[in-house]
């Protein structure tokens, strides 16, 4: 009788699953934060521009929105680190 998760008869197909997790959560939190906050903040500091004076206080939604869509990134993120993390032997 073996093991229930023995290494027996593994290939090297399986460790494809060993590698680090992918980098471009990361890359889409960091920049959805940063145009969130700067959407923000160019509303306050100009907000008779072209886009942003046509939405009025809706910019506050669409800067808000992204600074959750963020989170959404961070949490993807955190979710293939942790499966990344128990696939390693």
């Amino acid at each position: 009788m073996s093991a229930p998760y023995s290494d027996e008869g593994t290939d090297d197909a399986s460790s494809q699953y060993t590698s680090r997790p992918s980098r471009w959560p990361a890359l889409a939190m960091a920049a959805s934060w940063i145009t969130g906050i700067l959407w923000i903040v160019v509303y306050y500091v100009d907000p008779t521009l072209p886009v942003i004076g046509d939405l009025g206080n809706w910019n506050l939604l669409v800067g808000f929105a992204l600074l959750v869509l963020g989170v959404v990134f961070a949490l993807i993120l955190a979710v293939t680190a942790v499966v990344s993390a128990r696939r390693r032997p």
